[in-house]
């Protein structure tokens, strides 16, 4: 079945799930953990593969959309 303008359905947000930045150089970060916020929201924590210490939590959303991180 063809889909209109090419639109795919990604997979969900998993753990250990790998996405890459659009920023220069590329930077690989993982999904370290899924929680739902205070407000309802579905977040997911990524670390930076080559630095532990670097962290950030975003919406699940965010990644599920694939414009500031395409997945692996």
């Amino acid at each position: 079945m063809m889909r209109l303008f090419g639109h795919r359905k990604s997979p969900p947000v998993a753990i250990g799930a790998r996405y890459r930045s659009g920023q220069t150089p590329p930077i690989v970060w993982e999904v370290a953990s899924l929680f739902l916020g205070i407000d309802g929201t579905p977040y997911a924590q990524i670390i930076h593969v080559g630095d532990a210490s670097r962290r950030k939590t975003l919406a699940q959303s965010v990644l599920e959309q694939g414009t500031q991180y395409r997945r692996l």
